[in-house]
């Protein structure tokens, strides 16, 4: 069995059905964790990754490794997305390199800490919806003319369990930009549909990314607690996000556009 990511063995595909070979993709916050696992799904099918990423080169190394273990290309591109004509700038390097692009996964987004709303500096409030909204919809519109000019292409926005079900005080200003993506997506899933450009979002549940080893405010406890709250009693593990994504993404999506779907063990 080919290098996998940690967290657990990569999606196996069939790749004539998936209709994923040769596909250029560009998913950000691919440096590791569910991102990572999203684009080792592509380069398991055989499609062409660009591999976005804003972490150390020996980390991106050892990411790229990961995917080139899967006998096809990809290649590591670093932009900080919160700065401005960063996503423009991003698209157009992608493009350039891979000759087009005709998948985008907007994975790149989160939330730096968990703050009650009404101590909530109006800066944390901002950061949130530039990463989780903001930027994804740069990056939309920016391979939007890449799309049109291949005859259609395939958006897939990661979202948050939490919309559905409203997250917490601690957490409203993740929540709102998630939100804010959602919307986005429904939007813009109508514009592309006469350019056979599909818009889709998936929303994780918990997936066990480390993530409550990284936030200020979340702590094991806490995440434990949350854990119990799921109806399969677990986490995900972020190569079930990533089956999701590139189903989307391949002939098996060719009729769905406007979805919100989710993978969270029944939360």
């Amino acid at each position: 069995m080919p290098a996998s990511s940690p967290g657990g063995p990569f999606i196996r595909f069939d790749r004539d059905h998936a209709n994923l070979r040769g596909k250029r993709v560009l998913v950000t916050g691919a440096g590791r964790g569910m991102g990572l696992a999203i684009a080792e799904a592509f380069a398991a099918a055989g499609a062409t990754v660009a591999a976005h990423h804003l972490q150390p080169q020996a980390e991106v190394d050892e990411a790229l490794k990961v995917l080139r273990g899967h006998g096809g290309r990809a290649e590591g591109f670093k932009a900080n997305l919160l700065e401005p004509g960063s996503p423009e700038t991003l698209v157009s390097e992608v493009a350039a390199a891979l000759g087009g692009i005709d998948v985008l996964v907007n994975n790149a987004g989160g939330i730096a800490q968990y703050t009650d709303f009404r101590e909530l500096p109006i800066e944390e409030w901002n950061l949130s919806l530039a990463l989780n909204a903001t930027a994804p919809f740069l990056l939309s519109r920016a391979v939007w003319p890449h799309m049109q000019k291949a005859g259609g292409g395939r958006i897939v926005n990661i979202s948050s369990c939490s919309v559905g079900h409203g997250g917490s005080g601690s957490s409203l200003h993740y929540v709102t930009g998630k939100a804010a993506i959602e919307a986005i997506t429904k939007t813009l899933a109508k514009a592309g549909a006469k350019d056979n450009i599909l818009v889709n979002a998936v929303r994780p549940g918990v997936i066990d990314t480390g993530m409550s080893t990284r936030i200020a405010g979340y702590d094991e406890a806490r995440y434990k607690a949350r854990l119990a709250m799921i109806p399969l009693g677990r986490a995900g593990s972020p190569h079930e996000i990533a089956g999701m994504v590139a189903f989307l993404a391949s002939s098996g999506g060719d009729f769905m556009t406007g979805q919100i779907i989710s993978v969270s063990g029944g939360d």
